[in-house]
This record gives structure tokens, C-alpha cells and sequence, in this order.
């Protein structure tokens, strides 16, 4: 009697874990997107076709490369923290990389690359998708890649070290408000 209250107490546990985790990682991505802190970025074009992709706008941003700060010892894969500075325009960009944690400073998590003369860590942003409507994405990627480099935007939330895409803008619209605007033409 006491193993099968003990069995049944361990299966409790675990389905509250399994229940746990995905509606913490839910959470997590929508707290950032209601009270994280926005940031634009520019993008850059993108390679035209991905056929294993789907339908999503591949994104693409320009200098993601940045001084390793504080001498820090970084290598190929490791996870670092990204610093985010703005430009004279209001554009964000990555500052520096640091093995550590900067405190009062806005950061995102990413993954190093590789590093170039001990000085420059690349590294791979950890915002690349912008999902959209089945229907649109295709049309949206082919005008996202006319303008990436020149207009193309996006709008990212960051809390904490994550980052959420918020919207993909041509020149001042959103993606959906120049869809629009195209097929009125």
C-alpha cells in the first residue's frame, strides 16, 4: 500500500513537471514580449530560397560580430552575453561580448561562432524567424529581400538575456501594412 502511494505521488510530480516546462518556456517568451525592453535592428539580405524552411522570413542581420570585452577567454560554442548599445539613429547593436553576466547593461544570450584574433567574437543572434500567415510568407520574404540592407527592420523585445521578435517592418510599415499597400498598386 505505501509503494503504491509513493508511485503514485512520483507520477504527480512528474506530470506537473511535463506540465511545467512548456507553459514556463510560453511564459517566458511572452513576458519579454509584454515587458521587455525594444530595440530596432537593421537587417541584412538573406540568401533567396530555403526549401527546408518552411514558411517563416529568414532573418539576417548586418555586424553580428562584436570586441570581446575584459580580455575574456571565449571559444567557438560557447554561450556569452551580448551587449546592446544603440547608434545615433536609435538602431541596436552589439557593443561588446563578455563571458559574464554585465550587470545594468541590456544583453542577449548568444552563441559564439568563432573567434577572430583573440579581439572579435561572430556569433549568431538568437532571433532569426519571423512567422507569419501560410499564405503571405512567401510573398513577404520576396519583399523583405528587395528591401533588406536598405529598409528592412525588425523590432525585438529583450528581457533578462531573451529575445523575442516583435514585427518586421519595410521602411516605416510593418510587413503587413506594406503587403497591403502592394496589392493596392
Amino acid at each position: 500500500m505505501k509503494k503504491n502511494k509513493r508511485t503514485l505521488w512520483l507520477f504527480i510530480v512528474l506530470a506537473v513537471i511535463q506540465l511545467a516546462v512548456p507553459l514556463y518556456m510560453i511564459w517566458r517568451f511572452e513576458d519579454t514580449l509584454q515587458t521587455g525592453q525594444q530595440y530596432t535592428w537593421i537587417t541584412a539580405p538573406v540568401d533567396p530560397y530555403d526549401a527546408l524552411r518552411g514558411r517563416y522570413v529568414d532573418l539576417q542581420f548586418k555586424d553580428a560580430k562584436a570586441p570581446i570585452l575584459n580580455s575574456d577567454l571565449l571559444h567557438s560554442g560557447q554561450t556569452a552575453y551580448a551587449i546592446i548599445a544603440k547608434d545615433e539613429k536609435g538602431h541596436a547593436f552589439i557593443s561588446g561580448v563578455s563571458a559574464f553576466r554585465p550587470e545594468g547593461n541590456a544583453y542577449i544570450n548568444v552563441k559564439i561562432n568563432y573567434i577572430q584574433d583573440n579581439t572579435i567574437a561572430n556569433f549568431t543572434l538568437p532571433f532569426k524567424r519571423y512567422y507569419m500567415r501560410e499564405e503571405l510568407a512567401p510573398i513577404a520574404e520576396r519583399a523583405y529581400r528587395q528591401n533588406a540592407g536598405r529598409d528592412g527592420i525588425v523590432t525585438v523585445r529583450v528581457k533578462n538575456g531573451n529575445a523575442v521578435v516583435e514585427e518586421l517592418y519595410i521602411g516605416d510599415k510593418t510587413i503587413y501594412e506594406y503587403l497591403r499597400a502592394e496589392r493596392q498598386k
